[in-house]
């Protein structure tokens, strides 16, 4: 009876101790870590990048001194000047944090590096991006293998991957990073179906997407919508797609992918002078 006890008890230490180190810690308080994990949902599950914005000023009135929390604001805000003091003060104390976290605030300066460079219209912003994409790589690889269950850094992996070297290897690697439970992860299930939409593989896009809407199952998310935008552009159904790039542009202005892909869209629908859904009714 006593070594039975003694067997569960060091199983339970063994679990707890996993995972713990299956996840990557940040040197910030609680509440601060809750409204970044929170953030994290609002931006890749629902595509609420409106509200993220909020839940990551809300880190800030925490802990103004989460320089990976700040980091995020700085990439989330279309304010160039508040993204340039954001940037100022992140490089005055980056050397002050270390280990993992520092990979990732590495990563996050970087992009917010070339998207000040960009929107200032300087000719660095080419290289600030490639320079970006590389680090993004080689950091986000060392981390995503030592912790599991950081989704979200698993998720921008694989956004990496997909811009440098396209769907197909990204689409490998996703299937072979994603654990049991992320694989109806509502980011991943998208991501999946627009990159199939584009090798055009249009059944199994549809199917990912499909199943998006069952795991999501609110309509008032911009996520779905924006995912349905993309597989149907993709797939030159250029009504259809404005339809539901509207309806996520609608739900959230904010959110940049949905608002690039209308911009697409509408371009295309007025080199071909294609009637829209309102033009037919």
């Amino acid at each position: 009876m006593k070594n039975g006890l003694l067997l569960a008890l060091l199983f339970l230490l063994v679990s707890c101790a996993s995972e713990r180190n299956s996840t990557l810690k940040y040197s910030t308080t609680i509440e601060a870590l809750e409204h970044y994990k929170r953030g994290w949902v609002q931006i890749m599950d629902e595509g609420r990048y409106g509200d993220a914005e909020i839940s990551y000023r809300k880190v800030l009135e925490q802990d103004p001194d989460f320089l990976v929390g700040k980091s995020v604001l700085a990439r989330l805000t279309l304010d160039l000047g508040e993204r340039l003091k954001l940037y100022e003060e992140i490089q005055k104390k980056k050397s002050t944090i270390k280990g993992d976290e520092s990979l990732i605030l590495e990563v996050y300066t970087s992009l917010v590096k070339y998207t000040n460079l960009r929107d200032q219209g300087s000719s660095e912003a080419k290289n600030a991006i490639q320079a970006a994409l590389q680090l993004a790589e080689k950091n986000f690889k060392k981390v995503v293998h030592k912790y599991p269950e950081e989704v979200y850094l698993k998720a921008e992996y694989i956004e990496i991957l997909h811009s440098l070297y396209g769907p197909a290897q990204a689409l490998d690697s996703l299937n072979k990073l994603s654990t049991t439970s992320q694989k109806d992860n509502p980011f991943l299930l998208g991501f999946a179906a627009s990159m199939h939409a584009e090798l055009e593989e249009y059944d199994i896009a549809m199917k990912r997407a499909n199943r998006l809407l069952e795991v999501v199952n609110d309509s008032t998310q911009p996520k779905t919508f924006a995912v349905l935008a993309n597989i149907y552009f993709q797939m030159e159904n250029l009504v259809i797609a404005k339809k539901n790039a509207d309806r996520a542009n609608q739900l959230d202005p904010n959110n940049l992918d949905a608002s690039r892909l209308k911009k697409k869209i509408d371009k295309a629908i007025e080199e071909q002078n294609l009637p829209t859904l309102s033009d037919t009714k």
